[in-house]
């Protein structure tokens, strides 16, 4: 009989258990399919939204003769992007991409998103001045949430001097305030998605493929004692682990499309996409559907051709060959060795420059590292128990024991996958501390300036009774007065200031201010006198005042960018008549300063003041943007890692308890108690699992730590996440120590007592 055919009868026609196999077999290759390909799809999604952002660049210049004017503003944590435009005298001007017609003066065409929010707040009507003739298509936007707008104007409706001519659309790259993530962010992200999803990954779909392997063996090697060839029984073996792997990859690949279409409009990665851009390419097909079944055979390969060249042993269950530790420090010495050696510089204090180099090398000191870590499981396991068997007293210790000497890799399915998790978690951390370095400010709160003229009296007394905001003040910037002038109390004062830096404040009169870091001598002389005109709330003249200069000056200090640093003069809110302000007044608020934080303040602010700009003093919303979509890509990177882990664990347990049955049936018959059996199963999973997070959180801290020096920033250390990663390996042992329980039972069946 061909082999080949003999292979798809016994899939098909086998016994039930067979075909069970076959069918986990086929579900696991579908769970790790989908999961790659999700992660493949990332570079493609991000590469989509910067696409059509370079497709809708204007091209300056003389040509068409039509002008364009761009606003860009922040509405809460979100840009809203204003595109003014006037038509020519003579021509037609050039259409943007996603819009059918360029609209004329007095009209307006707005994404999608943008359309449905002036629905829902009138009041962002002032800024956005026309009539809605259409919507922008997704040829013309990065994504289905973007705010963005084109809105036609007169020529002479437009600033002289801010306005560009504009002779087409589309340009070869894209703006930085333009692109998904800075180019420097992108070589990190993808280092680390490969660490948090294809090394499991790698893990999960080799467990998958070898479900229930020594039964496997035995069949195949029955086949080969009963005649047929060698070649011909790996061919047998090789169909039912091709069709499971071939089958899973075109489920997968569906369960993927499934999910793209559901999860791309939410932005619940920080990010939003078409559809469209999460189908996956021709390179991820390619991965997908020859990549997945080719590494299902390679991982199925060994165990059978152990079977075809020695049937007999496989039959009798001789004991299997041990562990190659060769291979094993081929990979942890050369991975190791080079985030130490980062680790050690740092500790000398030698600052280790971002460089093509380091791109390179601490990316594959990480890799080598984690693959080696799993690798190394199996002898470094195989020895310690064989330690611990020769000096220990206790039954259920000697049994896990002496069963973990002889087959060390049994227990290494199950561990794996978990060990790779808490190693590639310690490398995300580091990750996100260099980048929260490089996105946070520093400073003991965070500054947002409101124009007075934007908001109304009642609007301003909401923004300062908002749960967010700690403080606030009036300034005056030095172009509205002679000098700048903060209206504010001692109290509201010290809210922007560093805690304990404030020195001479008085309440109820004119102070002098100064800040001896920022290197500015300059003040009024005492005696003399300050002049500021003041505007009603309507924005009215309304006349002048007054202040004498004391000799009094209050001291303090804030972190740079701060308006405050340009304010001379400390007046009190009672020194100004009621319902008046100064002329250019600007509203200071003070809030926390952590990114979250700050994204909530400024949803909060937009809420209650649609139209006005809201300034966050030294931040750019587009690096908050940047920075969401980062965290919220290595977020479903770390639930994909997740996922794939604790499916490895769950699938590779249950298959060792089904292939242990015939050995734990045999030790009950023997008289072993079953709670002796619980426990030893237990010790067999703790042992290696043990060990394994021990060391992925040393290597994991090496390679964190290596990330930490040749990234740029001023930490190097991270002690803060180290409890986390420790009760986090904690919790992974409990439960697999727990879920290692249910695998010794009281029923005995005979069918696993038979021998042939």
């Amino acid at each position: 009989m061909n082999p080949l055919v003999l292979g798809l009868r016994l899939v098909l026609r086998g016994p039930r258990a067979t075909r069970v196999r076959f069918l986990l077999m086929t579900l696991g290759c579908a769970l790790g399919v989908a999961c790659l390909a999700a992660a493949l799809s990332i570079p493609a999604i991000l590469s989509a939204h910067d696409g059509r952002a370079a497709v809708r660049e204007p091209r300056k210049g003389p040509g068409s003769g039509a002008l364009a004017l761009e606003r860009k503003d922040p509405f809460g944590s979100r840009p809203l992007t204003r595109i003014f435009l006037a038509p020519p005298d003579e021509g037609t001007a050039p259409v943007p991409p996603g819009v059918e017609r360029v609209p004329r003066p007095g009209e307006l065409v707005a994404s999608p998103a943008l359309r449905d929010l002036l629905a829902e707040r009138p009041a962002l009507k002032a800024a956005l001045p026309g009539r809605l003739v259409g919507t922008i298509g997704p040829a013309g936007l990065t994504g289905p949430q973007e705010l963005y707008a084109y809105v036609g104007r007169t020529r002479t409706q437009l600033q002289a001097d801010e306005a560009e001519g504009v002779r087409g659309y589309g340009s070869r790259w894209v703006s930085p305030d333009e692109a998904a993530i800075d180019d420097g962010t992108v070589a990190p992200l993808r280092f680390t998605l490969c660490c948090l999803v294809l090394l499991p990954l790698f893990v999960y779909l080799s467990v998958c493929v070898r479900l229930s392997a020594e039964a496997r063996s035995r069949r195949l090697a029955s086949l080969r004692l009963l005649g047929l060839s060698a070649r011909d029984t790996m061919r047998v073996s090789a169909v039912e682990t091709l069709c499971a792997a071939a089958v899973g990859a075109v489920v997968g690949l569906g369960a993927h499309l499934l999910v793209n279409a559901a999860v791309a409009r939410t932005g619940w990665v920080g990010l939003a996409w078409y559809p469209a851009d999460g189908v996956p390419t021709a390179g991820t097909l390619v991965a997908c559907l020859l990549g997945c079944p080719a590494l299902a055979y390679l991982a199925g390969r060994r165990h059978a051709r152990e079977a075809a060249l020695r049937p007999l042993a496989v039959r009798r269950q001789a004991r299997p060959a041990q562990p190659r530790r060769w291979l094993a420090a081929v990979l942890v010495l050369p991975g190791l060795g080079i985030v130490t050696a980062y680790c050690v510089l740092g500790v000398l204090g030698v600052r280790v420059e971002p460089s093509a180099l380091t791109s390179f090398l601490v990316p594959a000191g990480a890799l080598l590292t984690g693959a080696g870590i799993v690798l190394a499981l199996p002898p470094v396991t195989a020895w310690l128990a064989a330690r611990i068997a020769a000096t220990t007293q206790r039954l259920p210790l000697t049994l896990a024991m002496r069963h973990h000497e002889t087959t060390p890799g049994t227990a290494l399915r199950v561990v794996s996958g978990l060990v790779l998790l808490v190693y590639a978690a310690s490398l995300t951390q580091g990750v996100l501390v260099e980048l929260d370095q490089v996105s946070r400010r520093t400073a003991a709160s965070q500054e947002y300036a409101v124009p007075f003229r934007q908001v109304t009296a009642e609007q301003r007394a909401a923004m300062a009774k908002a749960d967010e905001v700690s403080g606030q003040a009036v300034y005056t910037d030095r172009t509205s007065t002679r000098s700048g002038v903060l209206v504010a109390t001692c109290a509201q004062l010290e809210t922007f200031v560093r805690p304990g830096s404030m020195r001479g404040c008085v309440d109820g009169r004119p102070l002098g201010l100064r800040d001896p870091n920022t290197g500015s001598d300059e003040l009024l002389q005492p005696g003399s006198t300050l002049s500021a005109e003041l505007r009603d709330e309507r924005g009215r003249a309304a006349g002048s005042a007054r202040f004498a200069v004391p000799q009094e000056t209050v001291t303090f200090s804030v972190e740079q960018p701060s308006n405050l640093s340009s304010a001379i003069l400390l007046v009190p809110p009672k020194a100004l008549p009621p319902g008046l302000h100064p002329s250019g007044a600007q509203l200071l608020l003070s809030g926390a300063p952590e990114p979250e934080a700050v994204r909530a303040t400024l949803d909060r602010l937009a809420g209650i003041a649609p139209t006005a700009q809201i300034d966050p003093v030294g931040i750019v919303i587009e690096s908050l943007r940047q920075l969401s979509v980062v965290k919220g890509l290595l977020g479903a990177g770390m639930v994909l890692g997740l996922a794939i882990g604790v499916a490895a664990f769950l699938v590779s347990a249950a298959d060792r308890a089904m292939d242990r049955r015939g050995r734990t049936a045999a030790l009950t018959l023997l008289g072993i108690r079953p709670r002796t059996l619980r426990a030893a199963h237990c010790a067999q999973v703790l042992l290696p699992l043990s060990v394994g997070i021990g060391g992925a959180l040393v290597a994991g801290r090496l390679a964190e730590s290596s990330y930490l020096v040749t990234g740029g920033g001023a930490v190097f250390w991270d002690g803060d996440g180290l409890p986390l990663l420790l009760l986090s390996g904690l919790g992974v042992l409990v439960v697999a120590g727990l879920a290692s329980l249910p695998m010794a039972r009281r029923h005995l069946d005979p069918e696993l007592l038979r021998r042939d």
